[in-house]
């Protein structure tokens, strides 16, 4: 329907995606996990008309894929990485941080941390460090907060854009001739860092 019959689902798309949350809710695993197909259908097709929903339904499916049934924990990682690919990332972004930046649940901080990570990468660190104020802030605060997070998972995911953004920072800033020397200082930590 997303696909074929937009005009049928825009006008009351508000309406449908609360319909849909609460089936995501539902404790049945096979409608819980069609409503989050459903979802991910709505971001690949509807794209950027689903902005204004993903905050809603970012929060239902990061809980969802910090359950134990791998089965859903599978249906909510699809559905989150077409939200990722399709929609306005800064809509995404934010969406990410409110909904589980500061979750009690590790395994759904482990998850926000590793969206942030692939949103990072689609957006590009040039964009995410542009210097728009707002944007940049709340993208350092939070990946500041992942890298030292308790959980093992969430540091990693955290650690890894921290050293995306310091590669992208030495490129800008350093001079040419020590970025070489600055890229083998990286390399070495993350040898340490896997040992």
């Amino acid at each position: 329907m997303a696909q074929n019959q937009m005009d049928i689902l825009m006008p009351k798309l508000h309406d449908i995606c609360l319909a849909i949350i609460n089936e995501v809710k539902n404790l049945r695993s096979a409608v819980s996990c069609a409503a989050m197909a459903t979802l991910g259908d709505m971001y690949v097709h509807l794209q950027r008309a689903m902005d204004s929903e993903v905050e809603g339904t970012a929060r239902v499916l990061l809980h969802k894929a910090s359950e134990a049934n791998n089965f859903i924990r599978q249906a909510a990682n699809f559905a989150l990485g077409h939200m990722v690919q399709s929609c306005t990332p800064t809509r995404v972004m934010n969406a990410l941080l409110v909904g589980g930046l500061s979750h009690r649940n590790a395994a759904v901080r482990s998850c926000t941390a590793q969206y942030l990570e692939r949103l990072a990468k689609v957006m590009g660190m040039a964009r995410l460090l542009s210097g728009k104020k707002d944007l940049t802030d709340r993208f350092l605060i939070a990946v500041s907060k992942l890298a030292v997070d308790p959980a093992q998972e969430v540091r990693h995911h955290g650690r890894n854009i921290l050293r995306n953004v310091a590669t992208k920072m030495w490129d800008k800033f350093a001079p040419r001739k020590e970025r070489e020397s600055l890229r083998e200082v990286i390399s070495k930590v993350n040898l340490k860092e896997r040992t």
